[in-house]
């Protein structure tokens, strides 16, 4: 019965320890370690976006202090080490610019033209003042 109590308390320890950064933890494989990284952070991102659309600051903020906790966790890892930190670096930094680049992209696709709109009024209306002030100073 005690061996049975010992037990449980420990495979709750060990379901508590996962849940709180919801089970990741670096492994040694950097790849694999990129990959769960990046997929981690994008999910918190996606849960911070909707506490801060639905107002719940302080839920933001304890995702941020969550995702904080747990990329120093990788990163205290991975200063240890050093030989798969260059790896680790460089496919995470690979994944990061994708995962950049997607949402450029989709914030194309919301605004559509008016992006080049507003980049050529902005040119325009440089070159309208330029023109002002070449005026005044003849």
């Amino acid at each position: 019965m005690k061996r049975f109590i010992l037990l449980s308390a420990a495979a709750l320890c060990f379901l508590f320890a996962s849940c709180t950064s919801n089970g990741v933890k670096p492994t040694g494989d950097p790849e694999k370690d990129a990959k769960a990284l990046m997929e981690y952070q994008t999910q918190k991102t996606k849960e911070m976006t909707d506490a801060f659309a639905h107002l719940k600051l302080s839920k933001a903020g304890e995702i941020g202090k969550e995702m904080e906790k747990v990329n120093k966790e990788f990163q205290d890892f991975y200063a240890k080490n050093t030989e798969n930190k260059a790896k680790f670096d460089e496919i995470y930094g690979k994944l990061a610019t994708e995962a950049a680049e997607g949402v450029v992209n989709d914030i194309k696709g919301w605004f559509g033209d008016e992006g080049e709109k507003a980049e050529e009024a902005v040119e325009n209306a440089a070159e309208q003042v330029k023109e002002a002030v070449e005026e005044v100073a003849q």
